[in-house]
């Protein structure tokens, strides 16, 4: 079975207009994003899944500029977009990682493709920090979710279904490492245009690279927590 990371990114955010395209470690925030996700060892593909709206056209000729396999379909049916992206690349097993978490931690995306048992139809992660989440979910449940609900909220947000649901699918959920009280309401997704400055200070306190591992973060938070939650 094919197992494929996409990556769910517009640049119609109200909060933040285009951030996609801003730039974090020196290359647009989706490129980051996209290269952070190239890390996984599990992975047989990445790639970006955006609108067909006119506002994601600049979104779209840039990942095509740089030879990111990319897919366009509904903007606010993500679920449908992801069932018709995973249909495009071939892909069974999907790990779904949002634009906006470029601190996406990558060996529990590995931990969670290499869970996958015959059967499985949702696997995903607690704890950690806002911004290091990713869920596996096959194409199988995606659809069966399809076929169970036409509600806008569970439409545009593809697994929370799942969640509320869990008893109708055959799911595990695996806990991360425990982060200590301070940090917990920290928050590593780019939501605003502050969030970003407060990522790209990250990155010059010690981040080299995509390659990183989440101690390491954690590691640059704790020593650079007071300067930080300041900006």
């Amino acid at each position: 079975m094919k197992k494929g990371i996409l990556i769910q990114a517009r640049l119609s955010s109200k909060r933040f207009p285009n951030k996609m395209l801003n730039q974090l470690g020196g290359v647009p925030l989706i490129q980051y994003v996209f290269n952070r996700c190239k890390i996984s060892s599990q992975a047989d593909m990445v790639g970006v899944i955006t609108s067909i709206e006119q506002s994601d056209d600049l979104l779209y000729d840039y990942c095509k500029s740089q030879n990111m396999p990319v897919f366009r379909g509904s903007l606010n049916n993500v679920l449908d977009r992801y069932i018709q992206a995973a249909n495009h690349f071939g892909c069974n097993i999907l790990c779904r990682v949002c634009g906006d978490s470029p601190f996406v931690d990558t060996v529990y995306i590995d931990k969670l493709f290499m869970a996958v048992q015959k059967g499985d139809e949702y696997l995903s992660v607690k704890g950690g920090l806002n911004g290091f989440f990713s869920e596996i979910v096959t194409l199988k449940a995606l659809r069966k979710m399809q076929s169970n609900t036409n509600a806008a909220d569970d439409l545009e947000h593809v697994t929370k279904y799942i969640r509320k649901n869990l008893k109708m699918f055959n799911y595990r959920i695996f806990q991360m490492n425990t982060i200590e009280k301070k940090l917990q309401n920290f928050s590593l997704t780019v939501d605003y245009e502050n969030d970003l400055e407060i990522a790209n200070s990250i990155i010059t306190k010690g981040l080299h690279g995509y390659d990183f591992l989440t101690e390491e973060l954690i590691e640059i938070l704790n020593i650079n927590y007071n300067e930080l939650i300041e900006l």
